[in-house]
């Protein structure tokens, strides 16, 4: 049984994030091109999100599109998890708030 003051080995949380993080980049770049592939047929050019901004629908396209929209939102996300870790340590020898 864990006592609970066993801080477990330290890093690995980090080392996973950034695995699962790598792996989602790879999976978005993956299907951008198969996406690319297969929507080239139909159209030349999308809009990203509604917006008038577009990208041309060609498999290095919306590859690229794919893992730029995965690492911003991966970036904010560990960005968060990071700030929230420091915050945690921080008010981890302080006493509760009533």
């Amino acid at each position: 049984m864990n006592s609970g003051t066993d801080a477990g080995r330290p890093g690995l949380g980090r080392r996973i994030m950034l695995w699962v993080g790598a792996i989602v980049v790879v999976l978005s770049a993956g299907i951008g091109w198969l996406v690319g592939s297969n929507g080239s047929i139909e159209i030349s050019e999308a809009a990203i999100l509604g917006t008038g901004v577009t990208i041309p629908v060609t498999p290095a396209a919306v590859a690229l599109y794919g893992v730029a929209v995965s690492v911003l939102l991966l970036g904010v996300l560990f960005g968060l998890v990071e700030l929230a870790s420091r915050l945690e340590g921080e008010n981890a020898g302080s006493e509760p708030r009533p």
